[in-house]
């Protein structure tokens, strides 16, 4: 059990002003975490301050010495392939070689109330994947899509190294196109048993593909609570739960029956209008707090180490973690002091 297991923090938009996530990324570099992501949005439900993760990543690069730099993710519609490689270059060379960009379909807050297309996502994610790595790669791109045409083009700014592309996938579609194509894994929270199944697909698709789940970082986007008051916990998977399960079908699928409420649309594809919003409410409001434990590292420390070791056995090796507290000082401490070190000794 105890393998090479990375852990990472989600920084925390739309809570946290700008100034503010620049300190906490120092906070958790300091306490041992190796990776820090940031969520690429326009727009977040629940509202708040949202800042343009690229010049968040920026400042970071030159903060920070060590931890990998994430986007977790961001969408091939807002940001042309060849302008988001540059972008992510620039990004790398700042940081000494140490971004990951994290790609997803996209969601409709950041794009439908711009005017901005997403039809096609999976097929426009492709191709971008393959015009961002021949640029990045220094030759000169001739290249005829279904979306994008370039003619003779290239970069002046490479990346230090090769920057992996970790894929959010949940359906099959993305976790075939994440064993064909991505250098990570990263989906939104599930549990042991539903990640375990979904990498099963990603694994077979690469293999397809010639190549090895081992070729492939398997991380995962959780959430985190952690208390020795177990009212605690749970007052806090409360507050999260609609977050921590965005869907009925997972929920369905993790043995759980809930009523779909009048209007509700998947947090993919609401949008920030009041019916959206409330609609969204009444369906957080249904999910059971068992459902959030479940799709959550929650509980007393030791409750919490054995629910990551769950996650390792199902094929976890990159933990991406929203800290949610109920106190965020102690849960840095819990992993610093008894988490991190359990998968570090040799």
């Amino acid at each position: 059990m105890k393998k090479r297991v990375r852990f990472g923090i989600m920084l925390p938009v739309p809570a946290a002003p700008v100034e503010k996530l620049l300190k906490i990324g120092r906070v958790n570099e300091e306490a041992g975490f190796d990776s820090l992501w940031m969520p690429d949005h326009l727009l977040f439900v629940p509202q708040g301050i949202t800042p343009d993760a690229w010049s968040v990543l920026s400042a970071l690069a030159v903060l920070t010495k060590r931890v990998v730099l994430g986007t977790s993710v961001s969408d091939p519609h807002r940001r042309h392939p060849a302008v988001l490689a540059q972008t992510a270059a620039t990004v790398d060379q700042l940081s000494g070689g140490r971004l990951a960009l994290g790609l997803g379909a996209g969601e409709a807050m950041n794009l439908e109330p711009f005017g901005i297309g997403w039809d096609r996502p999976v097929n426009r994610l492709e191709e971008a994947v393959e015009i961002m790595r021949r640029l990045w790669s220094g030759e000169r791109v001739d290249y005829e899509g279904r979306f994008w045409r370039l003619r003779g083009a290239f970069l002046q700014v490479r990346p230090v190294g090769r920057v992996p592309i970790y894929l959010g996938a949940l359906r099959r579609r993305m976790l075939e196109l994440t064993g064909r194509v991505a250098d990570g894994w990263l989906p939104t929270p599930l549990t042991p048993e539903m990640y375990r199944r979904r990498l099963e697909t990603v694994r077979e698709s690469a293999e397809r593909a010639g190549r090895s789940l081992d070729e492939i970082d398997t991380a995962i986007y959780l959430y985190t609570c952690v208390s020795r008051n177990e009212g605690r916990v749970w007052e806090r998977l409360s507050r999260y739960k609609g977050l921590i399960v965005h869907s009925p079908e997972l929920l369905r699928e993790a043995g759980y029956d809930v009523e779909v409420p009048k209007g509700f649309k998947h947090y993919f594809r609401m949008l920030p209008k009041d019916e959206d919003i409330k609609a969204f409410s009444e369906f957080t409001s249904s999910v059971p707090v068992e459902a959030a434990f479940d799709f959550s590292v929650s509980g007393t420390p030791e409750e919490c180490l054995e629910k990551v070791c769950a996650y390792v056995k199902a094929g976890v090796r990159h933990f991406i973690l929203v800290n949610a507290g109920p106190d965020v000082k102690y849960v840095i401490k819990v992993y610093r002091e008894l988490i991190m070190p359990y998968f570090r000794e040799d």
